[in-house]
């Protein structure tokens, strides 16, 4: 397979960034509601937890930007700014993004959504928002302009996916690494718990 060169581009060539769901006031939990609310706390590096998002009424004069599989979701403020991808986990579920997160969705073929999500949350990317961000004491926060102007790196197709395959790899090992460490301190508190009774 002949080598394609990456090239360089500034996020706003090839994705949108928009704000999320412009929320007045508090989020207020509705019993039954049809719609859910990702927050902040709903995220984590593999995605978003459902099942912890809040059901909730969206108001609004205009038709609202309901998330969908390929969006990417990217913190406005905060001191972790990590990228998640929206993937087919979302199902039928009408959701929206809280007004903390910008809403990223990618506008070009020779994009893979979780190939830019990935790279957002790498090196380059970070040191460029680190840099350009306006930080107070407390939280640092990330100005549109900033973010759209973050550089990414576009290699070829067939090696975004390489890439997106090798990130998903690690992640499951990450996951299963987390899971035998609780199971193994649990079998050691059990253990000590057993001599205390004996």
């Amino acid at each position: 397979m002949k080598h394609v060169r990456a090239y360089k581009s500034n996020l706003s060539d090839i994705a949108t960034v928009a704000a999320g769901h412009p929320f007045r006031g508090k989020i207020e939990p509705i019993e039954g509601a049809e719609t859910v609310v990702v927050q902040m706390r709903d995220t984590s590096p593999s995605g978003v937890d459902w099942t912890s998002c809040v059901r909730t009424e969206v108001a609004g004069r205009r038709e609202p930007d309901w998330l969908r599989p390929g969006d990417i979701l990217f913190p406005a403020r905060g001191n972790v700014s990590q990228a998640v991808l929206i993937d087919e986990s979302i199902g039928s579920l009408q959701a929206v993004a809280a007004p903390h997160f910008f809403l990223l969705r990618v506008m070009h073929p020779d994009v893979l959504p979780a190939y830019l999500a990935w790279w957002l949350n790498q090196e380059p990317a970070q040191r460029h928002l680190e840099q350009n961000a306006q930080s107070s004491t407390l939280v640092r926060n990330i100005a549109r302009p900033v973010l759209e102007a973050t550089p990414v790196v576009l290699p070829s197709l067939p090696r975004q996916e390489q890439i997106v395959g090798l990130a998903n790899a690690i992640q499951r090992e990450e996951e299963l690494l987390q899971r035998l460490r609780q199971t193994n301190h649990q079998i050691m508190t059990g253990l000590a718990r057993d001599l205390l009774a004996d």
